[in-house]
């Protein structure tokens, strides 16, 4: 299917019906069988449960991908890997130095400086096994200065060691994206609450304005980078803030950065990917086709949009590939019988273009491979 996919992402225009499902590290930690090979080879454990970093160890493991590879072929789709197409490394001047304290399910980032320190915090759910913010590091201007050393002392090197082995084990199977990277608005967004940073554009904006250029030289310095490396599929992991954001704010602060970094990957022969999570994108999407992105992620597909959905894919046949699935709850919560006739709805307003499918957002845990074979079922039967 790689074959396949590579050549559909770089004509835009698809061949064939591929399912092409995000699963990510919770996701699979809810299937018994692998839950019992993360706890096998675990030796650090939180009220039970393998720390996040044991489970992250195994999840980017070379077993952990084999279990995956061997799930997605069960279930007859196409394998992701998001953001596992390493090949940088981050080197941080001994000046800036990290302690982590773990409080159960509430861990504790220090970051500290010769200008100051920073601090974040994440909690662990119990119910999604996914850790989420608590506590944002940037809060004030000195924060802000904080980080600004701590970019100054970061530098990026080509590390490419682990691409034959992970480019082997994949085979035909599906691809691999290269991460790390996002444009300079959107990482700020996730450093502050959103509201303090909207306020400190504001108030502040040379201060913000001058945080942005740091980041985005930074950010050139990695795209360069992952340019050069064996990976073919890069992703920007930036278009998930449309509920945060306004177009203007994306025309300006967004496209700009976005469409820079994939002038370099085209000039190299690569592609780029972006996730829009399942939002409303009908405010961007002049501005998504500026940023001349080749493959967007996680457009929604619901009972209630079937037509919008297919309208957009179809606007896109030829500029860019538009993936689209059903929502990751709807996945979860309802029969095989009604993924398939969502899948068949959609599908049907396509005529005989043909499409990639997956989810508007990575697959929540306890969805049944049952309701995933029938995605791939409904694409297969339209084929």
């Amino acid at each position: 299917m790689r074959t396949q996919l590579l050549e559909s992402f770089r004509t835009k225009h698809v061949t064939q019906n591929i399912h092409l499902p995000l699963l990510l590290h919770d996701f699979f930690e809810a299937v018994p069988e692998y839950d019992a090979l993360v706890r096998a080879g675990a030796t650090e454990f939180v009220d039970e449960t393998p720390s996040l970093a044991e489970r992250f160890r195994y999840f980017l493991g070379m077993d952990g991908l084999k279990f995956r590879l061997a799930y997605t072929e069960q279930i007859g789709a196409a394998f992701l890997g998001w953001c596992q197409g390493w090949a940088v490394n981050t080197m941080i001047d001994p000046s800036v130095t990290g302690e982590t304290h773990v409080d159960g399910p509430v861990t504790t980032y220090v970051t500290n400086t010769p200008v100051g320190q920073i601090v974040s915090k994440h909690k662990v759910s119990s119910i999604s096994h996914c850790s989420y913010g608590i506590e944002r590091p940037i809060k004030t201007l000195d924060d802000l200065k904080v980080l600004r050393y701590i970019t100054e002392a970061t530098q990026h090197a080509p590390n490419n060691d682990m691409a034959p082995e992970l480019l082997a084990a994949i085979g035909e199977a599906g691809f691999f994206t290269g991460g790390g990277f996002s444009c300079p608005f959107h990482e700020l967004l996730y450093m502050f609450e959103a509201t303090d940073l909207l306020m400190m554009t504001f108030d502040m904006p040379q201060d913000v304005l001058d945080m942005i250029e740091l980041l985005h030289a930074k950010n050139t310095e990695m795209v360069e980078i992952l340019a050069g490396s064996p990976f073919e599929v890069f992703d920007h992991e930036t278009t998930w803030d449309v509920r945060q954001i306004s177009p203007a704010i994306h025309s300006q602060y967004y496209v700009p950065y976005q469409k820079d970094y994939n002038d370099i990957f085209h000039a190299a022969g690569k592609l780029t990917f972006d996730h829009v999570s399942g939002q409303d994108i009908s405010g961007i999407i002049e501005g998504i086709e500026a940023t001349e992105m080749d493959i967007i992620y996680g457009l929604h597909l619901g009972e209630e949009n079937v037509d919008e959905a297919a309208d957009l894919v179809k606007r896109w046949d030829g500029r860019i590939v538009g993936i689209t699935g059903p929502d990751p709850d709807y996945l979860r919560r309802m029969t095989g019988e009604q993924v398939s006739r969502l899948c068949g709805a959609f599908l049907g307003k396509l005529g005989d273009q043909k499409v990639i499918m997956g989810s508007s957002d990575a697959m929540v845990p306890f969805t049944s491979a049952a309701n995933l074979r029938a995605e791939t079922d409904a694409l297969n039967a339209a084929n």
